[in-house]
């Protein structure tokens, strides 16, 4: 096998298997599917390409497919191959019924994606989506270490 080819196949199987799936609406796995997704605001520039920051926001219309009512749905919201926000949306969800709501996003970009990344139902049971990448815990250790003199 030619040693250009050999790479060119491992990084992009590599590229693939390390990017968050945020995924079209067609293509969708879960128990909360996307009906649509709407981003407005953010970053844009005026005929003088004046930046102009406006005040952005996500627009999520989304159903709850699972046979109990969802308690907590947590959106991750992707620009550029990052997460850059998650938001998290609670009430009591039915299952059929279609939920549109509309969170204030201060990094909306016309590039963003909308996955969801977990929810919670009445039943108790959470569902994660393993495509987006968890949350990494901060060190909570604080203070000066001791040093035996």
């Amino acid at each position: 096998m030619n040693i250009k080819l050999a790479t060119a196949i491992l990084g992009a199987a590599l590229t693939l298997a390390g990017s968050p799936a945020f995924a079209a609406a067609d293509m969708q796995s879960g128990p909360i599917h996307i009906d649509s997704v709407a981003v407005h605001g953010g970053n844009t520039s005026n005929a003088n390409d004046d930046s102009i920051i406006t005040p952005g926001s996500a627009a999520i219309a989304f159903t709850n497919q699972y046979s109990f009512p969802a308690t907590e749905v947590v959106f991750a919201l992707e620009s550029q191959g990052a997460v850059v926000d998650r938001l998290s949306d609670v009430g009591s969800f039915a299952n059929g019924v279609t939920i549109n709501h509309k969170f204030g996003e201060n990094q909306a970009s016309p590039d963003m994606r909308v996955a969801v990344e977990k929810v919670t139902f009445a039943d108790g049971t959470v569902w994660m989506n393993p495509n987006v990448p968890q949350l990494t815990q901060a060190d909570t250790t604080v203070g000066v270490a001791v040093n035996d003199r």
